[in-house]
């Protein structure tokens, strides 16, 4: 299930995770009130973890859009066996079910963020000099985009 984010969804949470890593809980606060329609920051949070995530696992796994078919159907089959694969998707779905029971709790949009900053650090080994640097490099990868 393809998960829709705008841009400027994006932008708001990869603020608010820069906010986490920061321990910057004021910044965090002005993320949380975001404008009318907007999603709950742990709801969103938890929908750009999954997003982040699921995009972490197939680079990880090889997955390009120039993959021909046949290839890409291998890897995609390699990667929901993996057992690493199927935890993070587990946690991206235990996340998405945290925020849906706590509406717009800053404290839980932290330990949201902390979580998924937990995930990439998994992958990475990043530490949270690495982490703003993969932050700002996907900020500029969205800006790049718009």
């Amino acid at each position: 299930m393809a998960i829709e984010l705008t841009d400027d969804d994006q932008l708001r949470a990869l603020a608010a995770l820069e906010a986490i890593v920061g321990n910057n809980d004021a910044g965090l606060a002005v993320l949380r009130t975001g404008s009318e329609g907007e999603r709950p920051l742990p709801a969103l949070l938890a929908a750009y973890g999954r997003h982040t995530l699921e995009r972490i696992l197939v680079a990880a796994f090889g997955i390009t859009a120039s993959t021909d078919s046949e290839e890409s159907s291998r890897l995609v089959a390699e990667l929901n066996a993996d057992p690493q694969a199927r935890l993070t998707f587990l946690l991206a779905e235990a996340l998405r079910q945290q925020a849906a029971l706590v509406g717009d709790d800053l404290a839980t949009a932290k330990r949201i963020g902390i979580s998924v900053l937990g995930a990439v650090h998994a992958f990475t080994d990043a530490d949270d000099s690495g982490a703003l640097t993969l932050l700002h490099g996907l900020r500029n990868e969205v800006l790049q985009g718009s």
